[in-house]
């Protein structure tokens, strides 16, 4: 005859199955996610792809593409006397393909981004780190201009504590000043390889936003090589 089981022991052995199948739906769900905003950002990939393409139309095209995470891919560029060498484009989407990763990022709001990466003819002999931010003062939240304000427009200025810092910076502020209509976010100059990185928002070559943005990308580019190469600082 065999001896009954206690009732404590059966409770265990539910309470354990209950929670192996939870886990295994969460995982499950996890993982569907996972493959549905893959592809979602593999598809808007594509897209961003053709934009580019827009973007750098007669002056060179994509020469290979590379994903390095669900929503990180490297697009090598072939140009044309655009005084880089080896130009390549680190695109950087909402990474949507994790549920974590995702809240955080909308969170922080991080836009997504395009990152120009590339050497020059000539390496520079200075490093340079530009960001790029905007601000707006009142002295009330809610005060807004008057008619009998008098508003004046000040351009690029710079604040240093080196009192021997190099006048030709000029050159190099003037140049990311006239590519206002690409919004940089963040420019950098380098001895080492790569010489030359800027960061602009996605929306510099969205069909649907500003055409000069669109056209003018790469001229703002090749301005910000050849600032570099006039300033010795």
């Amino acid at each position: 005859m065999t001896s009954p089981v206690a009732p404590s022991r059966i409770y265990v052995v539910g309470m354990w199955r209950v929670i192996g199948i939870d886990i295994a739906a969460g995982a499950l769900l996890v993982a569907a996610w996972y493959v549905i905003f893959r592809y979602c950002n593999r598809k808007r990939g594509a897209q961003i792809l053709q934009w580019i393409e827009r973007a750098f139309d007669g002056h060179g095209g994509i020469d290979g593409v590379e994903w390095l995470s669900a929503s990180r891919m490297r697009v090598r560029m072939r140009l044309m006397e655009c005084g880089f060498d080896q130009l390549s484009i680190l695109v950087r989407l909402r990474p949507r393909e994790t549920p974590l990763q995702w809240m955080l990022a909308r969170l922080k709001k991080r836009r997504e981004t395009l990152t120009f990466q590339g050497d020059l003819p000539c390496p520079p002999n200075f490093n340079l780190d530009v960001h790029n931010h905007r601000w707006c003062g009142r002295t009330r939240r809610k005060l807004t201009p008057g008619k009998d304000w008098s508003l004046s427009r000040v351009g690029p200025f710079v604040l240093t504590s080196r009192p021997d810092w190099q006048r030709d910076i000029k050159t190099m502020m003037d140049a990311i000043a006239a590519s206002r209509d690409c919004n940089f976010m963040q420019v950098k100059f380098r001895r080492a390889s790569p010489h030359f990185t800027a960061m602009v928002p996605l929306a510099a070559v969205m069909p649907e936003s500003n055409d000069s943005a669109e056209v003018g990308i790469v001229d703002a580019l090749k301005d910000l090589a050849a600032g570099a190469s006039a300033s010795r600082f």
